[in-house]
């Protein structure tokens, strides 16, 4: 019987071996070599980064955006979620609306929200009918940019936070708001201590999920502003092994992002732990 249950196991094993643990030690070997020289162990990519002002602001860049991103998302997702438990008319086609940019490629997302957001795109054709002037939306190192990118990341992924929040008030049970309304309690307050306390465990739960994937974000500041627009710690790696061909600094930019996104998820597991309790 476990003989049959290794079997069954060795597929999954197997691949964690070559996907995961290989090309994790892989890497973790590489950020300690000084490709240069050759030695091992070395902290010279370190020190490489540590000289690079461009690493700097995506360390901060990996900072700013997720918290921004993650806590846009939480708001807007619970706000659509309320919004569609009020049994709305047309709350068919707001789950359906809120969910299409997740349900797009990202890739043709991000195309489509560049395109928008460029010169000639469709934000700037609109304050021209306003009459006002052209913005410049995506100019490399500027608030703006930084929150056009934090915009278009929470909208592709609040789906994620809504449909979490809006099965979690599904199940809350209708007797309960009912309960509170007759003790007097008003909107306001059936929201603040009677909704959002029963949905602590989604929350907690959608905090955990995003917050640990909006660490990786990629694809949204490399595609919207370029590797140097809206720096961070992903975009420096691919800008390292790409433009440069330094493996070493690319590794140890990978390994400092590992380390960043374990160190910000321990809180997070130890309060979801505490909050399933």
């Amino acid at each position: 019987m476990r003989g049959g249950r290794g079997l069954l196991a060795a597929p999954l094993a197997l691949y964690l071996l070559v996907f995961l643990a290989y090309p994790t030690v892989h890497a973790v070997k590489l950020a300690f070599t000084d490709t240069v020289a050759g030695r091992f162990p070395s902290l010279e990519s370190f020190r490489v980064l540590a000289a690079d002002p461009l690493f700097g602001r995506a360390l901060a860049g990996n900072i700013v955006l997720p918290l921004c991103t993650v806590a846009l998302e939480l708001a807007s997702g619970l706000a659509l979620a309320l919004l569609h438990a009020s049994r709305l008319p047309a709350r068919r086609l707001l789950r359906a609306v809120v969910v299409l940019p997740f349900a797009l490629p990202e890739i043709v997302f991000l195309a489509a929200m560049r395109w928008v957001f460029t010169a000639r795109g469709y934000a700037n054709a609109a304050l021209g009918t306003a009459g006002i002037g052209p913005v410049d939306w995506l100019l490399p190192g500027r608030p703006l940019t930084y929150a056009v990118v934090v915009v278009v990341d929470a909208w592709h992924t609040t789906p994620i936070v809504f449909l979490m929040l809006l099965a979690a008030l599904a199940a809350i049970p209708e007797e309960i708001g009912e309960a509170a309304r007759l003790d007097g309690a008003g909107p306001m307050r059936r929201l603040l201590h009677v909704t959002i306390p029963l949905l602590g465990p989604a929350l907690a739960g959608a905090l955990l999920l995003r917050g640990i994937d909006a660490l990786r974000v990629f694809a949204t500041p490399l595609v919207l502003a370029g590797v140097e627009g809206v720096p961070v710690l992903s975009t420096y790696a691919y800008h390292q092994w790409s433009d440069y061909g330094n493996d070493g600094a690319a590794a140890a930019a990978g390994c400092v992002l590992a380390l960043a996104t374990v160190a910000a998820s321990l809180p997070l597991l130890r309060r979801r732990a505490e909050a399933a309790r």
